[in-house]
């Protein structure tokens, strides 16, 4: 029986995976407690889960960005060897100490070539290594072999524990194409000339929806009041005014203009999709009323508002 690699799939899955170490080693420098919960290496793409309290900052996403492109054009030598464990945690390597290791580890380690060139005066070799872990997956000889590196997500997957999703060459390239895809579209949509403008455009068709926004809602504010103060209602045993209102209104703002306009009577204003809203004077219970309707509610003593098509029924 012969095992067939894929090639291309292999280096690919090398790239990421030395990728992963990497990108392991710039979060240590920030978040100087955490670790490791769980990561995923696939062809050029990998997926990092990491125990810290907050996600980071844009700032902290282009230095990783920046450092770790860096290491990749430096051209650093990637290291494997077998040792036992108790030498490879004198070496400084990351361990997962949930995990169950052999007597024999195999050490993937990245050294830190400037800093064996010029030493401090330490007698640490803590700072000898860019990057270390115990680690038995492959990898590639050479950090330049990765190409290049970007992030392209970062998330709150559970309590405590932050992901990132990063990818290498070529995916890369993809990712730059697919972003320039989006810009151009944008730039176009804007009728602008060049993304360098899109910055104050959006500023200027920021400040203009702001101001159409303000003037649509004063007028839906008056719209609103008129309805309400018309009248065009009907009355029954259980309310003195029974306003049926548009669907296109905003049931909230309704709610919102029409507390104060009917202190003295029992009001109920609806719309045709059953939203509704029911207005109580002083000494009758609008939650009561309500049960004894049969609509479903939720609100206070002296208003309640809901959607039940019930209401349909009432208004008629």
């Amino acid at each position: 029986m012969k095992l067939i690699v894929e090639q291309s799939q292999r280096y690919a899955k090398m790239r990421a995976h030395t990728a992963t170490h990497l990108l392991h080693a710039e979060l240590a420098k920030i978040f100087k407690t955490t670790k490791q919960a769980w990561s995923l290496v696939d062809e050029d793409y990998l997926r990092f889960d990491f125990n810290t309290d907050r996600i980071l900052s844009p700032e902290e996403i282009h230095e990783i960005e920046k450092n770790i492109n860096q290491l990749i054009y430096d051209a650093y030598t990637v290291e494997t060897k077998e040792t036992s464990y108790d030498e490879a945690i004198k070496m400084w390597a990351k361990a997962f100490f949930e995990d169950k290791y052999w007597t024999t580890v195999r050490v993937v380690q990245i050294k830190n070539e400037w800093w064996m060139m010029n030493p401090p005066s330490r007698t640490s070799n803590e700072y000898e290594n860019i990057s270390i872990e115990l680690c038995w997956w492959t990898h590639v000889s050479n950090t330049k072999d990765i190409g290049c590196f970007t992030i392209t997500w970062q998330e709150a997957v559970a309590s405590g524990v932050k992901r990132i999703t990063a990818v290498t060459w070529p995916k890369v390239a993809l990712k730059i194409r697919e972003m320039q895809n989006i810009l151009d579209a944008t730039v176009e949509k804007l009728w602008i000339k060049t993304a360098t403008q899109l910055a104050d455009k959006l500023d200027k068709t920021l400040k203009e929806y702001d101001e159409i926004k303000s003037l649509l809602e004063s007028l839906e504010a008056k719209v609103i009041i008129q309805a309400l103060q018309s009248n065009d209602f009907t009355s029954d045993q259980y309310f003195e005014k029974i306003i049926k209102l548009s669907s296109d209104l905003n049931f909230k703002n309704v709610s919102f203009h029409a507390k104060g306009l009917f202190p003295d009577n029992n009001v109920l204003i609806y719309n045709t999709d059953g939203g509704f809203l029911l207005l109580t004077k002083k000494w009758t219970s609008a939650k009561k009323l309500a049960e004894e309707l049969g609509i479903k509610w939720g609100g206070t003593d002296t208003m309640v508002q809901w959607r039940d098509e019930k209401i349909l029924k009432l208004g008629k």
